[in-house]
């Protein structure tokens, strides 16, 4: 029987995983696996990541929000004036700031598992 060493470093597997890894194959993002990177199964991994500074590592992945602020007149928008009470019952003219949110088709429910969210991500 052969057998293969692999050396792994902690700094390596957490350098995979803020690259977008998973740990394991049937979790990928589209990025890869640790489970298929290093040719591990998934015992091998479950014990990985058993090691004290891994215990907590995850997949980390970056997505970017392009918010279009050239539109002059969406800073205009982003205040209003309410009337009401303030304190001690004075009825006045308040300006109250307004959250901005920008508008998009896409819904975003509650993702119960990693293949849910890659799902969510392959369309962006």
């Amino acid at each position: 029987m052969a057998i293969n060493k692999v050396d792994l470093t902690v700094s390596q597997l957490v350098n995979d995983l803020n690259e977008g890894l998973t740990w394991l194959k049937k979790d990928d993002l589209g990025y890869g696996s640790i489970e298929t990177k290093y040719n591990a199964n998934p015992n091998q991994i479950a014990a990985i990541r058993k090691h004290p500074a891994l215990k907590d590592a995850e997949t980390s992945i970056t997505i970017f929000n392009i918010i279009d602020d050239t539109k002059d007149n969406q800073k205009n928008e982003n205040t209003t004036i309410t009337k009401g009470s303030i304190s001690r019952g004075t009825d006045s003219n308040v300006q109250q700031p307004v959250l901005a949110v920008e508008q998009s088709n896409t819904r975003v429910d509650a993702v119960q598992s990693t293949s849910e969210a890659a799902d969510i991500f392959a369309n962006l």
